[in-house]
């Protein structure tokens, strides 16, 4: 190790705010931001009471050049204090891995804190525009506090029109606290002269002051600027709590080279300090590692890298799968899954190199970025279904061996213009496996071998290829009409519970079943157990399949959402609508005598939509079906047809031991859960692919 040297905050902000040639850098190595809002917080609380926070480990090069090898979620976290979007115009600030730059605030005169802090931080990030819970910081704000900001902000002439995905942070507050200022400001206004008169001027200059209503303000604007400055001024611990950041040293360490190049001879692992430092902490996935090993690398390529996916697939997942296509075209097999050691002694082999070089390519020549955009065109075409955003990332994300399936496809098809017809064809292959296949990965390794034929999205091909060594990849799916027969005929009209809801001999469906099962099976008790877990396979994967919902519902999600997928680089996955049950919840949760059936469907997607915050404005829990989807327009964006309309309109309040009322509540469920379920299979034309 080399000298020990000692950084101030502000020299810290520096790296990210304010480059320059002595400037810390983010190695090539290193991960992204991961960070979570209340770990920022908790690390600013500590910062403002004094308390240590540890040091960095930077390594140098050759030519002097810093690169920090630990401590860049705390660096990162510190230059948000110092971050401000108003008076420099930076909300595109190049941070080191931060695309939406969140904007951190100073609660002056709290009325409530969370229980392990002091100073009550509130940090407003893209998917949470007015923050978190202040007590519970790591729960967003309730359904209600949801509502009261969001007409607030609408009550902006700036925002009258903004969409919720590009909407600036510099005209949103955190809702949940009582007098916030941003920490940019207390910090420039305390080095300055006056401080008071310069925190008021940036108050005045920047703040939206009409808009700014807060949940525990006490009346309903800052009427007066200048109780920004009064309440601060009568603050001494703030106060005192800001003038001595400027007093902090963080010591920083500095590894040499020889140390960084270190392997471990015995195990032939990689225990480079690097990875030994992310063993520990916020744990770092194998997928992000290899991409890490990748940048060290190929330095040159990481922008291009990034740039593939547009924003729907991590840089870190596409290294994965180009890494796995590279290696099926050195042994022509299924490239399983690889690990990390595997990957770095696949780049030792320069065949692998170069296989992987030439897919990655270069800018405006780039065949994995191709292949990439001509995935995202099978979804989102305007050709084809025009799938929304945010269903194309889910599926992508939780569908890695069909998405490869895909690539290697077309990788090995000559370059025709796909049809619409296939496209769609595609679609329902890939919707139908990622929702009801039994093991994707068993599939994809089987089929490899014929994935140069243009014919894999045929109803013949599939059922060849469908029933494997004598194991179903994936079991016939229910055609609607027999869904609906059989929920409404058992839940309905007999009241079956969730916990009996089998086929039994007789049925149609268990003779359907019956007729796929090995001949071989002669026990009857073996063979209605096998029937009973292909039932129970089938349903569970519909009765909670929000993806689903969102096919159903997408011409709303497009003309509200168009753009979501996901907001930011933090893990903040709120999404821009209320998964909103139109029979309410509390009617159900945790109440007595309530009948078992209602318990259980409410939580299923026939009783759940998305729907906007602007577009939900009931009354909370407090209003029944009738009056929640009166509005003809409602019923449109919330997937409720005319044939589940007619028993919704019936529930007019909470459901208590009246028969007709819960065979209502029960028709009207199982109707749209069966109407959603068939907007799939028809739209994708599913029974034409899979009898």
């Amino acid at each position: 190790m080399e000298n020990i040297r000692f950084d101030n905050l502000q020299n810290i902000s520096d790296w990210q705010l304010n480059p320059n040639k002595e400037s810390v850098d983010l190695p090539e190595l290193q991960r992204g931001f991961v960070w979570k809002p209340n770990q920022i917080e908790s690390l600013w609380d500590s910062l403002l009471r004094g308390f240590p926070i540890g040091s960095f480990l930077l390594s140098m090069n050759v030519d002097g050049k810093l690169f920090i090898l630990d401590g860049q979620q705390r660096a990162t976290s510190i230059a948000l204090g110092f971050y401000d979007p108003w008076q420099k115009n930076e909300e595109n600030q190049a941070f080191w891995s931060l695309k939406k730059v969140p904007v951190l605030w100073l609660d002056l005169t709290p009325k409530e804190k969370p229980i392990t802090q002091k100073f009550v931080l509130r940090l407003v990030t893209q998917s949470h525009p007015w923050g978190y819970q202040v007590v519970n910081n790591s729960y967003i704000l309730s359904l209600s506090d949801r509502r009261k900001a969001l007409e607030l902000f609408r009550e902006n002439d700036v925002n009258k029109d903004t969409g919720y995905t590009k909407f600036s942070l510099k005209d949103v507050f955190p809702y949940d606290s009582t007098l916030p200022v941003p920490l940019a400001f207390l910090i420039s206004s305390i080095k300055s002269d006056n401080w008071k008169k310069h925190l008021l001027e940036l108050c005045e200059k920047y703040i939206q002051k009409n808009y700014i209503r807060t949940k525990h303000l006490e009346g309903d604007y800052f009427k007066e600027l200048s109780a920004y400055v009064e309440k601060a001024n009568s603050n001494d611990t703030i106060l005192q709590a800001i003038k001595v950041l400027d007093e902090i040293k963080i010591p920083s360490i500095i590894a040499g080279k020889e140390v960084l190049e270190a392997e471990d001879e015995q195990t032939e692992e990689d225990p480079t300090l690097f990875v030994r430092l992310n063993s520990s902490g916020t744990p770092i996935a194998g997928e992000d590692l290899i991409y890490s090993i990748y940048k060290a690398t190929f330095p040159h390529s990481k922008e291009l890298v990034e740039s593939v996916g547009l924003g729907f697939i991590a840089p870190s997942h596409i290294i994965s799968l180009t890494s796995r296509l590279a290696l099926s075209e050195m042994n022509n097999k299924y490239p399983y899954p690889i690990g990390i050691n595997e990957f770095r002694k696949h780049l030792k082999n320069k065949a692998f190199r170069q296989k992987l070089e030439n897919l990655i390519g270069k800018k405006g020549s780039s065949p994995i970025d191709d292949l990439f955009k001509t995935v995202l065109e099978i979804f989102q075409s305007e050709g084809t279904l025009n799938i929304p955003a945010v269903l194309v990332k889910n599926l992508i994300k939780n569908s890695s061996e069909l998405l490869l399936m895909i690539l290697q496809w077309l990788k090995l098809r000559k370059p025709i213009e796909l049809t619409d017809e296939e496209k769609n064809k595609i679609l329902a292959v890939f919707t139908a496996l990622s929702w009801f296949g039994r093991d994707n990965a068993r599939y994809v390794s089987e089929i490899w071998d014929s994935l140069g034929s243009d014919n894999v999205w045929n109803k013949q091909a599939l059922k060849q290829l469908f029933y494997l060594n004598n194991w179903y990849i994936m079991y016939p799916l229910v055609r609607p009409d027999d869904l609906f027969e059989f929920l409404f005929e058992r839940v309905v009209q007999n009241n079956i519970s969730w916990g009996s809801l089998f086929t039994k001999p007789g049925d149609r469906l268990n003779e359907q079943y019956e007729s796929i099962l090995d001949k071989n099976i002669e026990d009857k008790n073996e063979k209605q157990n096998t029937i009973d877990d292909i039932w129970a396979n089938f349903i569970e994967s519909i009765v909670y399949n929000k993806p689903m919902l969102l096919f159903a519902q997408r011409e709303y999600i497009n003309a509200k959402f168009k753009d979501f997928n996901q907001l930011e680089d933090l893990e903040d996955t709120n999404t821009p609508w209320d998964w909103d049950h139109i029979y309410p919840a509390s009617w159900v949760y945790n109440q007595k005598h309530v009948n078992e059936n209602i318990r259980h469907w409410t939580y299923s997607i026939g009783n759940i939509r998305a729907i906007s915050l602007e577009d939900n404005r009931g009354e909370g829990n407090r209003v029944p079906p009738s009056e929640r989807l009166l509005d003809v327009e409602v019923r449109k964006k919330s997937f409720v047809h005319e044939n589940d309309w007619k028993y919704w309109e019936k529930i007019t309040g909470r459901i208590y031991d009246d028969l007709d009322e819960i065979r209502s509540y029960l028709s009207a469920v199982i109707i749209r859960l069966c109407n959603i379920y068939k907007e799939w299979y028809d739209v994708l034309k599913i029974g034409d692919l899979f009898n």
